[in-house]
């Protein structure tokens, strides 16, 4: 089952997003908002979402490889109008990783859902989804929150280097899933966390830690050229990664997580 663009001319009336711009295929739904982004008279919030993208990305040099079937879409926010600081933005990251997986959650109850900070969700130690938040210089005060999901893409036809590393919810499932529906539950959650990232009470500590992948391993943590390693204590409120050195513990709010173990 695949999006049909006509379904989400309801998105506007369903959802908080005001503007929608579909594409068949597209190298890059987030190349494609930042762009947009700089135009001062764009409304917001605005989705862009393909059928299929081809050059999807992800943190540093990653790709995300999405065939048809994926949910692929990328946000264009104004922090100023949703009234949330620049100083929390980092947190919507994790806020939508929530989200996520708590969507998930509701379609297969039993799945084993994880969450790799600070923007990968697991099924079964298998990657399902990516979240990549950008802040785009050229549009000062405005964020792109790129998602992709593999909805109903099953990994059979994927390259053999992802089938073993991914996974797809209708391979969880068993079947097709509805991706209107699936989006839609993904956008209302998505603005229920920037009301509560704008009162400033995500309480993302408390509701990570079910979901941690990383709690209790020996994580090793890029930033720049340093490298860190230490035994994951999960997070704390502002989404900073909690790690247990040999120096002591350690507080760290970006960075690459290189390995785990």
């Amino acid at each position: 089952m695949v999006l049909i663009a006509d379904q989400l001319h309801r998105l506007p009336a369903e959802t908080f997003v005001r503007a929608v711009e579909w594409h068949e295929e597209i190298g890059s739904t987030s190349d494609r908002a930042i762009e947009l982004a700089a135009t001062a008279e764009q409304e917001l919030p605005l989705l862009v979402i393909a059928g299929q993208q081809t050059a999807g990305r992800g943190r540093g040099a990653n790709r995300w490889w999405a065939a048809p079937g994926a949910l692929t879409f990328s946000l264009v926010l104004d922090g100023a109008a949703l009234g949330v600081p620049q100083d929390r933005w980092p947190r919507l990251s994790l806020a939508t990783a929530l989200v996520v997986g708590e969507v998930i959650r509701q379609l297969a109850p039993k799945a084993d859902v994880q969450l790799k900070w600070p923007n990968d969700l697991y099924i079964a130690g298998r990657k399902v989804c990516g979240i990549l938040l950008e802040a785009p210089a050229s549009a000062p005060g405005r964020i792109v929150l790129g998602l992709g999901l593999n909805v109903n893409n099953s990994l059979a036809a994927a390259p053999p280097e992802i089938r073993d590393t991914a996974i797809a919810l209708c391979d969880v499932i068993g079947q097709p899933l509805d991706l209107s529906y699936v989006l839609s539950r993904l956008l209302l959650g998505m603005e229920r966390e920037l009301l509560l990232l704008a009162r400033n009470e995500l309480r993302l500590a408390e509701r990570w830690r079910p979901y941690c992948l990383l709690e209790g391993r020996t994580v090793t943590l890029l930033q720049g050229r340093e490298e860190i390693t230490g035994i994951c204590e999960s997070i704390d409120s502002d989404g900073a990664l909690l790690l247990r050195t040999a120096a002591g513990a350690g507080r760290y709010i970006s960075g690459t997580v290189a390995d785990y173990r």
